[in-house]
């Protein structure tokens, strides 16, 4: 009996610390899947602290719809530009990611393609400063 339980708390051992809410460190080579997500070592992951638009959203330029959520994704695969991504889990499913010192969220959110989420608190005054400049999405609105 005692070899039964040895391997159980081995695996309780090893699931101990995603309980305890660490981070799992994702990185290399990413796939962008829309203008907020990422494919991470086969690993689907939304950028943290940030919304973009959906891969098929469009928005209105006047009353000309344009696709908004292909120019984010756009925007983000050109921040990464074939550089290995390094993403830390805040939640499942959800990451901080970097692109060597580079913040995708914050870049996403300064540039105007993104905005800051209900958890994107250090990211508010990038979008303000965004739609005050008129970058990104924030280009064509009324």
């Amino acid at each position: 009996m005692p070899r039964l339980l040895f391997p159980l708390f081995a695996l309780l051992g090893l699931g101990a610390a995603a309980m305890a809410g660490e981070p799992t460190v994702i990185e290399g080579p990413a796939q962008v899947v829309d203008g907020g997500t990422l494919a991470v070592d086969g690993k689907t992951l939304r950028i943290a602290g940030m919304v973009a638009p959906g891969p098929r959203q469009k928005c209105l330029d006047g009353n000309l719809p344009w696709l908004c959520g292909a120019a984010a994704r756009q925007h983000l695969a050109k921040l990464i530009d074939g550089r290995p991504v390094r993403c830390e889990t805040v939640a499942p499913g959800r990451a901080q990611c970097r692109t060597g010192e580079l913040d995708l969220a914050a870049a996403m959110v300064r540039d105007g393609w993104a905005v800051a989420d209900r958890d994107g608190e250090a990211y508010r005054e990038l979008e303000a400063a965004a739609r005050q400049a008129r970058r990104g999405l924030w280009e064509k609105a009324p």
